[in-house]
């Protein structure tokens, strides 16, 4: 029967709210150590003298290394569920060393150089892989309900706004002669940042269940590759094999390509060509408070309109927001229009927020109607690979075209030529990306009826494959007592 025809069915929640709140804890560290990541850049530009193109290079390089480690990782979280059934190890380790990378990353020596960036950007990446996969995965697979999920992935997002917040408070501390972001700012933030994850990892470790028993009814193959093969074979399987991931992770790869560009460039555009770099963290604060405020309307959207309509609907929303940059110029007084700017663009954010993770778990969902192999975390790491890469490649993109267009972040005064190049790379190029991204939103084929009934499916099996376990155990328990009879 056609899953069209199916009915959908109510699912109680398997989470208490204090549980819910306890796995999603850690989050509130993780953003706020992620918080400096947008501005980093700018940083080693402006006061340790990188070059725009040097620092594009750099970032490119050291995001697709991170990417490819992305498989692995997936690939050892689901067996290790597998085996041992929980994912609590990978996120234990991962929070613990992004505390140690950022410390190197944001008090970088006085004489830094473009080597210790990039090790230490390609190590930081690389232990918030390490965290963010098995963690998503984790959160995804406790329920297969999906308004409970979306519940749950909205919990994440308001806590990791919450702790993007929170950073660039930092600035505005009495500690400080300036409320501009630099090298003091990052400094400090290190220290604040693990002061907050560490609490957040005991209470999701300690209080978070780890969800139903991994899917293997299928033996998992044992060809004798190494670990790395068995990841990427993994890999090419789940993008050959799931059509609605396909157009999924089509739609990401264009808007990844236009957020990083416009990401990659927005500390930059603000600090050296509008000259309001003493605003920056103010203006931050203000978007992020009012996003953080606007994330109910952002959920109230997603369950009336439906996860596809509420993500097209975000998509133009960031892309207007983005579009907007290519009109202004030094020596206006853009403060109120960029406090706009970044509450909207925020907003756009946090329905994406709402909406990505539940759609890609529903993607998941629909290949494991097919493969019950436990693939969950690999879905995860191919999804984490492909947007750091179109990331890293839109941030390399934004970087190098203000670059080779003759933007320059040390100078003082910018004209009609250095006004083009920055306008051109931090909004006219990205919102035209972006609006690719919005047809292949429009193709995606799971809607709400066919989620449901997807999951209506999958909690039937689970069913029956539980039943099956008890049965099995009574049989083995009554040959028990047979054998000991006969004895």
């Amino acid at each position: 029967m056609s899953i069209d025809h199916e009915n959908q069915i109510g699912v109680k929640s398997t989470l208490t709210r204090w549980q819910t709140l306890a796995l999603s804890s850690p989050m509130i560290g993780q953003a706020f150590l992620m918080g400096p990541m947008g501005v980093v850049q700018g940083i080693y530009a402006k006061y340790f003298g990188m070059a725009l193109t040097t620092l594009a290079v750099v970032l490119l390089v050291g995001r697709v290394f991170d990417g490819v480690t992305d498989p692995l990782i997936g690939h050892f979280s689901d067996r290790f569920r597998v085996k041992k059934g929980t994912r609590k190890p990978f996120v234990l380790a991962g929070g613990l060393l992004l505390i140690l990378c950022s410390y190197f990353l944001f008090i970088p020596p006085p004489n830094v150089s473009v080597s210790y960036f990039f090790t230490w950007t390609i190590l930081f990446y690389l232990a918030s892989t390490l965290y963010s996969i098995p963690m998503n995965a984790w959160v995804s697979e406790i329920s297969s309900d999906s308004v409970e999920r979306t519940t749950r992935f909205t919990a994440v997002v308001v806590l990791m706004r919450f702790g993007g917040l929170l950073f660039y408070l930092v600035p505005f501390l009495p500690l400080f002669a300036t409320t501009e972001i630099t090298p003091e700012t990052l400094k400090l933030s290190v220290f604040v940042g693990a002061a907050i994850i560490l609490p957040g990892l005991y209470l999701a470790l300690k209080y978070s269940p780890d969800g139903p028993p991994a899917m293997e009814e299928k033996p998992h193959c044992e060809t004798g590759d190494p670990p790395k093969k068995q990841a990427f074979q993994e890999l090419l399987n789940i993008v050959k094999q799931n059509k609605p991931f396909q157009i999924f992770m089509a739609a990401y790869m264009c808007v990844g390509l236009a957020l990083g560009m416009s990401g990659a460039l927005l500390f930059i555009y603000i600090d050296s060509y509008l000259g309001q770099g003493r605003i920056f963290a103010q203006l931050s604060i203000f978007g992020m408070a009012g996003g953080l405020l606007l994330i109910p309307l952002a959920y109230k959207v997603v369950v009336i309109t439906g996860k596809k309509a509420a993500w097209f609907i975000s998509i133009t929303i960031t892309l207007v927001c983005t579009a907007y940059l290519g009109f202004l110029t030094p020596g206006h007084d853009a403060y109120s229009g960029l406090i706009t700017f970044y509450i909207a663009l925020t907003f756009g954010s946090a329905c994406m927020g709402v909406i990505s993770m539940p759609l890609l778990s529903e993607t998941i969902d629909y290949a494991l109607l097919s493969d019950q192999t436990e693939r969950r975390a690999a879905y995860f790491s191919v999804f984490s690979m492909m947007f750091k890469a179109e990331a890293a490649l839109g941030m390399a993109i934004g970087l190098a075209v203000a670059g080779w267009l003759g933007f320059d972040a040390t100078a003082t005064s910018h004209d009609a030529q250095s006004g083009f190049a920055i306008h051109m790379a931090v909004s006219w190029l990205p919102c035209a990306l972006g609006s690719i991204g919005l047809y292949f939103i429009w193709k995606f084929p799971l809607n709400e009826r066919r989620s449901a009934i997807i999951h209506r499916r999958l909690e039937s099996r689970n069913r029956l494959r539980e039943q099956a376990k008890v049965d099995d155990n009574n049989e083995l328990k009554a040959n028990h007592k047979l054998g000991c009879s006969v004895a």
